[in-house]
């Protein structure tokens, strides 16, 4: 049998990105994951699954859920929190998507009672207010641009581990 190093090795770890319809969620995704941005908007029908991998073999790779933001979808949120490390809740509605999170993602009887939430968004100001209210982390980013995308998922990544 071989011999594996066990502190070398890193298994997936799970990421949920939640949010309303058309705040960019799958637009941060595909920058992340492919490097590209896409100007037309496309629906996500119930969630998006990507892998993205570390260039660090020590850190493993990171399975994104991207949940689709429609009101429709919102019943299947619960199955994606399962197992969760860390959840991005992106800026439209923040109040719902932040009681969302509680209620699914980091509640002691719930799911992943040990997940992280990282406040991701494009209003600096509003952002850094809310994260502090709630006690969570916010980064800036730009899908369009690409700006602090690479340093969000290097934090996911920290994060998961």
């Amino acid at each position: 049998m071989p011999n594996y190093d066990t502190a070398t090795l890193a298994g997936p770890k799970n990421v949920v990105v939640i949010g309303s319809a058309g705040c960019g969620k799958s637009a941060l995704v595909q920058r992340a994951v492919a490097n590209t941005f896409g100007q037309e908007y496309l629906q996500t029908f119930g969630a998006e699954f990507c892998v993205k991998t570390a260039t660090d073999s020590k850190k493993g790779s990171l399975n994104i859920w991207c949940c689709g933001g429609h009101e429709r979808y919102r019943a299947l949120l619960e199955q994606f929190f399962v197992n969760a490390h860390v959840c991005t809740p992106s800026f439209l509605e923040l109040p719902f998507w932040y009681n969302e999170y509680k209620r699914y993602g980091n509640s002691g009887i719930e799911n992943s009672p040990d997940a992280t939430a990282i406040l991701v968004g494009t209003k600096v100001r509003a952002g850094t207010k809310k994260a502090r209210e709630w006690g969570m982390e916010f980064k800036a980013v730009s899908a369009k641009t690409g700006m602090n995308v690479i340093e969000l998922f290097d934090r996911l990544f920290q994060e998961a581990a």
